[in-house]
């Protein structure tokens, strides 16, 4: 799944960690990186705490955490355009 501008990047990662499968996100290289681990995820909320996130490619190992997902960016876009 590819996500594009994520304004609200607290509550993504927030999202992502509440998800109950492993979450990876694509490099630009095709190598995947465990999105739930600690370290790295402090890393991303560190890199992106205050910008927007252009674009990320996502890889879950359940499918209702990809819906789960999908559900915060409905809702983000929907605040958006209120």
């Amino acid at each position: 799944m590819k996500v594009y501008n994520i304004e609200d990047t607290r509550r993504f990662f927030e999202v992502i960690s509440e998800c109950s499968g492993d979450v990876e996100v694509v490099g630009r290289d095709g190598k995947m990186i465990e999105m739930k681990d600690r370290d790295v995820a402090r890393v991303f909320e560190a890199a992106f705490s205050d910008a927007v996130i252009p674009e990320m490619e996502l890889k879950f190992s359940r499918p209702e955490d990809g819906m789960r997902v999908l559900s915060f960016l409905a809702n983000m876009k929907l605040k958006s355009a209120a």
